[in-house]
């Protein structure tokens, strides 16, 4: 674990490689101190020669000098910022250089002379979080950010990040520390005959917000399975026999030819991955080696990892040739649909340009047999019906989490293991308010639940999961 201190730290915060310019950022109180050790300005809106006496929010040309050397590595703009408005809550500044490896490798060796460490993985994120900028949940969120594909994705991480699912989650923890308060007030001091009907009034006061903030949890953790494809991409795996079609399914899908397609069967013998996009819903699609028995070892390594795809894909798309029998069909899924069921599993009738299966009502119904309901005909090399196959997409998407607007999903899976226990613990002190004989186990179970939201919020974590959450960001975050 790394050894966080407050000294002034410095990161590259644009990624590796070159590019026209790259951001060098420094934080720490004193940090524009240390930087005029080795920075000349050269042009700014005021008379000023020194970083350090820039005003915040302001630019300035100059240049960034090696001290022993007075040799200029880079001329640059500086970007100044005062504590404690800025993303860290310390001073901070930018320097915006050009962006060979070179130059900003230099110009961090040069910031370390000057007494300006190199930042941790996440250090800069780590110091908003303490310094009180952002709350633990939105300062997770700004890798979902820097790693949103699609509108979908960032909507989700934006929403997150900004504080509007923070907000959400705050209010919720507000109203149920409401409710211990009154719940401590019952436990703690003893009533007479006279103090009943306000004591009556309290329980239902308790009762009340226990119950309408057990549905604000139970829709945020009910929205998990929508959030978890806008974080982790929908897995959608292309399954059938081989020459079945899947290959160019695939390369009409993405639209580029990813799989090599030959009439030669076996041809494809691993699974391969490629990121699709659908109406901004991020998807891995899955072409698959095609099942048959074989004595080929290589072959046979395909058509295991082909199984596991399916079994670990949100859906399969089940793709039948015209040449396919009643038993190949039946054969090649009644495995996969009996272990993840039939409902995730969409029938697809390929090379429809070649005319229809001649079995296709038969074999449509004995699929029917293990749960599968929807059939689509589709000519992959006429484009015909494809878009169909994005509206099962789409569809199931749409069914999960409905109850939740994108802007308001949980995304990250720790939000989800903590909530999800939240709610356990909430379920249990709305049953404990049942009678007044419950009310100390309502009081211990409600603490349980504030817990793990705290978790969340960052109000209850503790220092060495901060350290492990921030550790995996990138080092300029």
């Amino acid at each position: 674990m790394f050894a966080y201190d407050s000294d002034p730290i410095c990161a590259c915060s644009t990624p590796a490689g070159i590019s026209g310019i790259a951001v060098i950022r420094v934080s720490g109180d004193g940090c524009a101190l240390l930087a005029d050790k080795c920075t000349k300005i050269y042009r700014a809106c005021e008379d000023i020669k020194k970083v350090s006496e820039l005003k915040g929010y302001t630019c300035a040309y100059g240049s960034v000098i090696n001290p022993q050397t007075n040799a200029v590595t880079d001329e640059v703009v500086f970007t100044k910022f005062d504590n404690p408005h800025s993303y860290t809550g310390e001073d901070m500044l930018e320097i915006s250089c050009h962006g060979s490896s070179a130059v900003k490798q230099e110009i961090l060796r040069i910031l370390g002379m000057c007494g300006i460490r190199l930042a941790y993985p996440g250090e800069f994120s780590r110091r908003a979080f303490i310094n009180g900028k952002m709350s633990l949940a939105s300062a997770e969120a700004v890798m979902d950010v820097i790693n949103a594909d699609s509108d979908r994705q960032l909507a989700a991480a934006g929403s997150l990040m900004s504080g509007a699912l923070a907000d959400k989650i705050a209010s919720l923890e507000s109203e149920l520390y409401k409710a211990m308060a009154i719940i401590e007030m019952l436990v703690e001091f003893d009533h007479d005959e006279d103090d009943t009907e306000q004591e009556t009034k309290d329980i239902e006061k308790v009762k009340d917000i226990l119950i309408k903030q057990h549905k604000v949890l139970y829709d945020l953790v009910d929205g998990y399975d929508k959030g978890r494809i806008l974080s982790e991409r929908m897995r959608v795996a292309l399954i059938g026999l081989p020459n079945s079609g899947k290959s160019t399914i695939l390369n009409t899908l993405t639209g580029f030819d990813r799989a090599i397609v030959t009439e030669v069967a076996g041809t494809t013998r691993d699974t391969i991955e490629v990121a699709l996009n659908v109406d901004g819903i991020p998807v891995t699609l899955i072409d698959t080696a095609g099942l048959r028995q074989t004595e080929d070892f290589i072959e046979s390594i395909g058509i295991g990892r082909a199984m596991d795809a399916g079994r670990n894909a949100d859906l399969v798309f089940y793709v039948i040739s015209p040449d396919l029998s009643i038993e190949e069909a039946e054969d090649g899924i009644s495995e996969l649909a009996e272990d993840i069921g039939g409902e995730y599993i969409t029938a697809v009738f390929s090379k429809s340009d070649e005319g229809d299966n001649p079995d296709r009502e038969e074999i449509e119904e004995v699929l029917r047999d293990y749960g599968i309901t929807k059939f689509i005909s589709v000519s992959a090399e006429e484009g015909l019906n494809i878009d169909k196959l994005e509206d099962v997409i789409r569809e199931y998407y749409d069914s999960l989490g409905g109850r939740q607007e994108e802007g308001m999903l949980i995304t990250n899976e720790r939000h989800y293991n903590k909530l999800d226990k939240a709610l356990g613990y909430l379920d249990m002190s709305v049953q404990a308010m049942s009678d007044l004989a419950g009310i100390e186990i309502c009081s211990s179970t409600l603490r349980s639940c504030l817990d793990e939201i705290g978790e969340v919020t960052g109000k209850t974590v503790s220092a060495q999961l901060a350290d492990t959450i921030f550790s995996r960001f990138c080092i300029g975050k």
